[in-house]
């Protein structure tokens, strides 16, 4: 059981130690050696964002100058009606600052400066002054927009006009508090100087114009607010005087000697009809216990009955009377209490009315004495230049620039499904790379023989030879007589592989024959003199071998030229005769090398691949895809046909450089001739 390791630098978790061996470090060195040979499109590309910068920041763009007025915003306080402290200013704290700015970035004010400097003649701000180029972006949307909507903008109305000259004097003003201060800096950036400077300057002024005027203003109120006050309750303290008068005339309820009176008399009264009652009661005790026996007088019972009589006559009227006395008593106590209500209500009335006439006083003097308490500490100077800020502006252009030179690179490398090196190729495949031929370019094919006859010690030589030993070692056992050499498609290099190697191996005198299967499409005209035969003829011994075979001075090797013929290619493979046709070869030949289609378009290679001891597959250098080497190499295998190795053909070391292979590209160069 594998052991499992954890890496903290790669992340990676539960893998097992094999797989982590498997995972290829970073090569920086590499990554390096592609920004360095792409060091040319990262150049062009900063070269050309500074250009396009430059060109923004000094022919197109509008110079903008900010000039600032610094406004102080002093606390004041006054005493309110109640007698509390109330503030007429602008609390010292946060809140109160951010109210102050919204005021004056309020649009009332910026419409006051508006009219007081007629910006709506300015086409700084009033952009309807100026034409509209065709092909602007604002242009460009106004027709898409009456396009999509079926509808023609209508021109605009003075209020619109306004409004959005107001929005764009708005996009120019900025406020600011300073730290830890009741200052506020009042920013404007313009495309002139003096324009920046008058701005902040007017605003300024029309702010504090508006803070005298909303002083006044409220003083008005509260003068009209305290006379209304000061006139009502003048007239409901006259009313109530006006009622204890009236109340101490009616009632006397102002009199204290009445009550007292009133109150004597009721204890007088109650006293004597208390002595009035115990005389009645003794009376008519008296008169209950007579006895006419006793009595010698015979007037007593008389005078008795008399006396009764008074006495009650007396209580009646002396309970009238204290009836009386106290209704009068109840009468004077309750006009008393009511006059004394009365009172303390008007003297509370009285007080207030004093008051609020004193207020109304001060008031009075202080209308048309209002100050403001905000000033302007400095103003503004002629503004300062501030954007575009040309040497930033090239600075990120310079880094943009060169960060999309590499990201163009990397994305090029991403992108890549070709192959520039034997080792991706050989890792993609799990096959060998025998060699890496590279591209000999030649407007006539036919020279590429004088090439490698001329330059023996050439890379292009040195290549093949590399691929001569890598073929006849690659199996140790058995030295391969008869050699395939195919491709995916058309055009990957194969025939000059062929040519190549066929020299090569004749170079050792070894015979060798070099066959063009490829009857479809024959290609060796381009490089030998003479005429091609139907392969069909000669298989079938119709034409002699060494009738068809021809020659080249260049090449000491015989070539079997084709010629396209009636007959299909794949079915004149697959007869026995062909099979026949080419063991006679094979005791004819050192080295019998086929140049045959490629394998996925027809099915010539995969039959001819039945008959070789050896398969050469082409890859051309950063072209053919990956996909397409798959595909043929499952075709082959197919057919129980295994490639023998891969060939990077027609490489670019000029590009291979570039790409940051220098060391392939280098590798010979003490020992290779160009």
């Amino acid at each position: 059981m594998t052991k499992l390791v954890q890496d903290p630098i790669l992340k990676i978790q539960n893998l097992s130690a094999i797989e982590v061996e498997r995972i290829e470090p970073i090569d920086i060195m590499r990554i390096l050696r592609v920004i360095w040979h792409g060091k040319l499109s990262i150049i062009f590309t900063t070269i050309l964002a500074i250009v396009a910068a430059g060109y923004y920041a000094f022919a197109i763009a509008t110079p903008r100058y900010a000039a600032t007025t610094t406004l102080q915003i002093v606390v004041n306080s006054e005493q309110s009606l109640n007698g509390e402290q109330t503030l007429a200013g602008l609390p010292n704290d946060l809140s109160g600052l951010k109210t102050e700015i919204a005021i004056l970035q309020s649009r009332h004010l910026l419409a006051q400066v508006v009219a007081d400097m007629n910006l709506l003649e300015d086409p700084a701000f009033n952009r309807y002054l100026t034409d509209v180029p065709a092909w602007s972006k604002t242009s460009i949307r106004n027709s898409l927009r009456s396009y999509l909507s079926g509808v023609v903008q209508a021109p605009p109305d003075d209020a619109a006009i306004l409004d959005k000259t107001i929005d764009n004097l708005a996009n120019t003003i900025s406020v600011a508090p300073l730290r830890d201060t009741s200052i506020l800096q009042i920013t404007a950036t313009t495309g002139n100087r003096r324009t920046s400077a008058q701005v902040t300057d007017k605003l300024a002024e029309v702010y504090l114009a508006d803070q005298a005027t909303a002083a006044q203003a409220a003083t008005e109120q509260t003068f009209g607010w305290l006379s209304e006050r000061v006139f009502d309750l003048q007239i409901t303290l006259e009313a109530k005087e006006t009622a204890i008068n009236d109340m101490i005339t009616a009632n006397q309820a102002d009199d204290a000697d009445i009550l007292e009176a009133l109150s004597r008399q009721s204890i007088e009264t109650r006293e004597r009809l208390s002595n009035v009652q115990h005389a009645l009661s003794e009376a008519e005790g008296k008169l209950a216990n007579f006895d006419d026996t006793l009595t010698t007088t015979p007037t007593g019972k008389a005078r008795l009955l008399a006396d009764i009589d008074r006495f009650k006559n007396q209580m009646g009227a002396l309970t009238s009377f204290q009836t009386d006395i106290e209704a009068r008593l109840a009468n004077q106590s309750a006009s008393s209490i009511q006059l004394q209500q009365l009172r303390r209500e008007t003297d509370a009335t009285r007080v207030l009315y004093e008051t609020f006439l004193a207020r109304l006083q001060e008031t009075s003097v202080q209308r048309g004495l209002q100050h403001i308490d905000s000033r302007i500490l400095t103003k503004a100077t002629p503004g300062n230049y501030v954007a575009p800020r040309k040497t930033l502006i090239m600075l990120m252009a310079a880094i943009l620039g060169a960060t999309v030179g590499v990201s163009a690179i990397f994305v090029r490398q991403m992108l890549r499904r070709g192959f520039i090196s034997a080792d991706n190729l050989s890792a993609a495949t799990q096959l060998p790379v025998f060699a890496q031929i590279p591209n000999l370019n030649f407007r006539k094919p036919a020279k590429i023989l004088d090439y490698l006859g001329q330059k023996p010690n050439s890379a292009a030589a040195e290549a093949i030879r590399n691929l001569r030993t890598s073929l006849l070692l690659a199996q140790p056992s058995k030295t391969p007589q008869v050699i395939l050499s195919t491709s995916s498609i058309a055009g990957e290099g194969k025939t000059t592989q062929s040519i190549g190697l066929a020299h090569n191996l004749a170079g050792l005198g070894k015979s060798v024959l070099l066959i063009e299967a490829d009857a479809r499409q024959p290609a060796f005209s381009k490089y030998f003199n003479g005429t091609g035969y139907n392969l069909g003829q000669i298989i079938h011994g119709k034409v002699a071998i060494k009738d068809a075979i021809s020659s080249d001075p260049r090449l000491t090797a015989d070539i079997l030229m084709a010629r396209a013929g009636a007959e299909n290619p794949a079915d004149q493979f697959s007869s026995p005769a062909f099979a026949a046709f080419v063991e006679k070869l094979r005791g004819m030949y050192d080295f019998i090398i086929v140049d045959a289609p490629p394998v996925l378009p027809v099915p010539d290679a995969r039959i001819l691949a039945q008959h070789s001891d050896a398969i050469l597959y082409a890859v051309r250098w950063d072209k053919t895809d990956k996909r397409l080497i798959r595909a043929g190499q499952s075709a082959l295998g197919t057919v129980n046909a295994n490639i023998t190795g891969l060939v990077l053909t027609q490489v670019n070391m000029k590009r291979l450089r570039r790409y940051g292979q220098a060391h392939l590209a280098d590798y010979g160069h003490a020992y290779c001739l160009n």
